[in-house]
């Protein structure tokens, strides 16, 4: 039987804390939106006044979304001036799908 992923292997795929701390922070409704209004946006991602303008989520809600899905290590952010710029991390989601479609 011949495997998709078959250039990863599986025993380094195993799933670990950091994988279900992502996940967990990806269950929330909120937050999936949020993420996925940051994959849209790309590499440059989007201010927190964007965000919030998009989604109408309430400021200080907006916040503790965005530092929940930080501290799972999904989103980075930069500071310009006075903006907050977040973007998604296009290597741990990778990380996250390869894990999700090992055994496929």
């Amino acid at each position: 039987m011949e495997m998709i992923n078959a250039g990863f292997a599986p025993s380094s795929l195993e799933a670990e804390q950091k994988h279900a701390e992502a996940f967990k922070a990806l269950s929330h409704r909120t937050r999936l939106a949020i993420f996925y209004h940051l994959v849209r946006r790309g590499v440059e991602g989007d201010t927190v006044g964007n965000l919030q303008e998009a989604l109408g989520v309430p400021w200080a809600t907006l916040s503790h979304h965005l530092d929940v899905l930080r501290r799972a290590d999904l989103l980075a952010s930069r500071r310009e001036e006075r903006y907050i710029y977040y973007r998604v991390r296009p290597e741990r989601v990778s990380d996250l799908v390869r894990l999700l479609t090992a055994c496929c």
